[in-house]
């Protein structure tokens, strides 16, 4: 009978043994998911560090382009360094590019002097009172408004959608990327982390 008492005391041990082992194994397998799944779904909407190459993801340099504008001059991404850029891809009929417009102008206002914003129609067939009608529903008279006639510069910044934006902090390193639009609040919030 003591023989059997032990046994069944060793068995129980060894499974309170068996169960803190599964306990643990589950909690780190738990911690380990929880660690993967921060890391993968964090929004990519800011960077802190470059990754020195050039490229169109958070964190790489923006490849520079030369657009013309609707005032029949030019912008050339290098030359606008020193200060945050935003750079807004849309097309003149696009009614839902409208609102993030109208954040971008309301933006510039409360920044003036602080900030580059350049609005890019990517339709090979707009023509600059095409843009002008956009423009005023926007309330964009501020706003610098260009032209990407051969889809060149949207192409080469793998643009899939409108109402795609960039931010991109005073040394040309984007900072933030959307492919859907994005509202005022979002947008503020990440010209703040640039603009002290």
């Amino acid at each position: 009978m003591k023989t059997n008492a032990k046994s069944v005391r060793k068995k129980a041990r060894h499974r309170n043994t068996q169960s803190k082992g599964l306990i643990w194994t589950g909690i780190i397998i738990l911690a380990l998911a929880v660690w993967v799944a921060w890391n993968i779904l964090q929004p990519a909407t800011s960077a802190s560090t470059s990754t020195g190459r050039e490229g169109v993801q958070v964190g790489d340099l923006a490849p520079d382009f030369t657009v013309p504008t609707l005032d029949g001059g030019e912008f050339r991404l290098s030359e606008q360094r020193g200060k945050p850029t935003i750079i807004f891809f849309m097309a003149y009929w696009c009614v839902r590019c409208i609102p993030e417009a109208q954040a971008l102008s309301q933006l510039h206002q409360e920044h003036q002097g602080q900030l580059n914003i350049i609005v890019i129609d990517v339709d090979p067939s707009s023509t600059p009172e095409l843009v002008e009608q956009f423009k005023r529903a926007a309330n964009g008279d501020a706003l610098t408004w260009a032209f990407d006639p051969d889809f060149g510069v949207a192409s080469s910044y793998q643009v899939n959608a409108l109402d795609t934006t960039l931010i991109l902090d005073t040394t040309g390193v984007i900072v933030y990327r959307d492919n859907v639009p994005s509202t005022y609040r979002t947008l503020k919030g990440e010209l703040e982390k640039l603009i002290q």
